[in-house]
Order: C-alpha cells, then sequence, then structure tokens
C-alpha cells in the first residue's frame, strides 16, 4: 500500500517537474524571440487572461495595470518643449 503512494507521488513529482521544465523552455522562446520589457508585460497580462482561475487572473491584471499606470505617470512628468 504504502509503495504504491510512493509510486503515485513519485508520478505526480515528475509531471510537476515536466510541467515546469516546458515552462521554463517557453520562457527562454519567448526571449529568444527578442522582446521589450513592455511587451514582456503584455504577454503577462494576455496570458493572465487565459487563467481559469479568476481571482489570479485579476491579481496578475492589477499588477501588470500598476505598471503600465507607473510608465504613465513618468512620462507625463517629463518637460515637453513648449509645455510645462
Amino acid at each position: 500500500m504504502t509503495d504504491l503512494r510512493e509510486q503515485i507521488q513519485k508520478e505526480k513529482e515528475k509531471k510537476w517537474m515536466d510541467g515546469r521544465a516546458q515552462s521554463r523552455e517557453i520562457t527562454k522562446e519567448i526571449l529568444r524571440f527578442g522582446v521589450s520589457q513592455d511587451q514582456i508585460i503584455h504577454i503577462i497580462k494576455m496570458l493572465a487572461l487565459e487563467l481559469e482561475d479568476h481571482a489570479m487572473m485579476q491579481t496578475i491584471c492589477r499588477a501588470t495595470d500598476i505598471e503600465e499606470e507607473l510608465d504613465q505617470t513618468i512620462s507625463s512628468k517629463i518637460i515637453q518643449p513648449g509645455g510645462e
């Protein structure tokens, strides 16, 4: 009985590790494609919109929106020629 539980646990761990390895490969491929920091944030938000966990999706979207708000605040404080 214990052997069966250990085998099931090992299979779950292997599946989890394989999933993590695949995620790292996808991330490497995206970075190899050559994306900017803004594109990375947008990709994160677009992937978040695909999540089944609504609360997690909202949390990630709010976090990426904060980044966009910070960028807008910083750019709005830059003095433009002829402006204040």
